[in-house]
């Protein structure tokens, strides 16, 4: 039997350094980039906005032929997006303009023949407008203008109004996309029928958030004294200067603690991430609520703590916050708000709860319930879980997929800009 193995040089665009992994969109783009890596060349342009973004970067490298970093400045951004509202764009699209970038995606389209193009995030499409004679694939991840919408219906006026119409001109620029591009990625099916309405024509697939389970197995894991004085406590973790893990962090603090406090009074909360905002560092007026701030390493946390909490009241596509603590074994409580994206076969893993007093009744009977023996019976489930999904075959096939449908199939490497290789092999070895 022949396989056809593609070798292609991808342009891969990403609006910020996918590294270090330290959030669901860096792990989302950095598992795509070192995958596509494997078998083809990647050269990779993004934007950088934090300075220890930008001392990582080099470990790229690795994975790229060609990188190009540029920082994104904090007040230059800042200033496109507030013009927008004169020029009638969104405004998460000018925060990503650069003439800069534009010049050096446009001069690598010239020099290199491209044979994809991937672009992260719907506020990069803007540097590939033109290059239509290219197979172009947009991962979408999540639907920004729903964020913006749900935004919008959790703030006063003038806000309120300020997202609404962001989340109108963004939901209409994302139909376009999936008009123009061959094909638009999705991290879940609900995120899918969001974006299916929009756009009815375009191509719409849906791959899911990758996760390596390995990285999060903490069967070795001895916790350290750091850890140990916290102990026993919940972890609540991610950027705590988003605004939808803020507002989360506030309202289980806040409203679902008290209830938690009356049934076990020694239990403390631990809320672990990157840059916490003032109302977040606020929470710590309470003795037993711990902010950790920046950690090197999110696992100790997750791996100590006795549940994790994800109550999110603004959500959009999957929070990876629960898959590493399913891949970790530790029993999960979630808002229906964070769980409704997840397949049935992660979602069967967490209790979901919305009320404070149910939230709270639901975290006090899992951590009752949990041993060692169900904690290893979660990671096993979870691993079994993301096993079927096959990821990474999916993403190859994915990018792979327009020239499999096109002159590829008869390996008509000539006839094409393609790298190709064709290997043999027995059909019953």
């Amino acid at each position: 039997m022949s396989i056809l193995i593609l070798i292609m040089r991808i342009l891969f665009i990403a609006h910020r350094v996918p590294y270090p992994p330290n959030k669901g969109e860096k792990i989302r783009a950095l598992w795509q980039l070192r995958e596509l890596s494997r078998n083809n060349k990647v050269d990779l342009f993004c934007f950088c906005d934090d300075p220890e973004d930008k001392k990582h970067a080099p470990r790229l490298q690795e994975y790229c032929d060609r990188l190009y970093v540029e920082d994104l400045p904090f007040l230059s951004s800042r200033v496109r997006a507030l013009q927008a509202l004169l020029t009638g764009k969104p405004f998460s699209i000018e925060f990503f303009r650069s003439s800069t970038m534009a010049q050096q995606i446009n001069t690598a389209l010239h020099s290199n023949s491209y044979d994809r193009i991937f672009v992260y995030s719907s506020s990069m499409a803007q540097y590939v407008q033109s290059a239509r004679g290219l197979s172009r694939i947009l991962d979408l991840v999540d639907i920004d203008s729903d964020k913006w919408r749900q935004y919008a219906e959790k703030s006063a006026w003038p806000l309120s109004w300020l997202w609404r119409r962001e989340a109108q001109r963004l939901g209409t620029y994302e139909g376009r996309l999936v008009k123009d591009f061959a094909l638009t990625l999705v991290c879940t099916e609900a995120e899918a029928n969001l974006l299916r309405p929009k756009s009815p024509a375009g191509n719409i697939e849906v791959l899911q958030n990758f996760l390596d389970v390995n990285y999060y197995d903490p069967r070795s894991f001895v916790p350290p004294e750091a850890i140990r004085k916290l102990q026993p406590y919940v972890v609540f973790s991610g950027s705590m200067d988003y605004r939808p893990n803020v507002d989360a962090a506030v309202f289980f603090c806040k409203e679902v603690f008290p209830f938690i406090r009356k049934m076990m009074p020694n239990l403390r909360v631990v809320i672990a991430g990157r840059n916490p905002h003032s109302a977040v560092t606020d929470l710590q007026s309470d003795s037993a609520i711990h902010v950790t701030g920046n950690v090197a390493d999110m696992r100790p946390y997750i791996w100590g703590a006795s549940a994790a909490v994800v109550p999110m009241r603004i959500a959009r596509g999957v929070q990876n916050k629960i898959l590493e603590a399913l891949a970790s074994g530790t029993p999960v409580v979630s808002t229906s708000m964070a769980s409704h994206a997840l397949p049935s076969g992660a979602r069967s893993l967490l209790r979901v709860a919305d009320t404070p007093p149910a939230i709270a009744e639901a975290i006090v009977d899992l951590i009752n319930k949990t041993t060692n023996k169900t904690s290893q019976a979660l990671r096993t489930a979870f691993r079994l879980y993301v096993e079927s999904l096959d990821l990474n075959s999916k993403l190859q096939r994915i990018v792979a997929d327009p020239i499999a449908s096109s002159t590829a199939a008869e390996c008509v490497a000539e006839e094409s800009d393609l790298r190709t290789v064709c290997v043999t092999s027995n059909e019953n070895s």
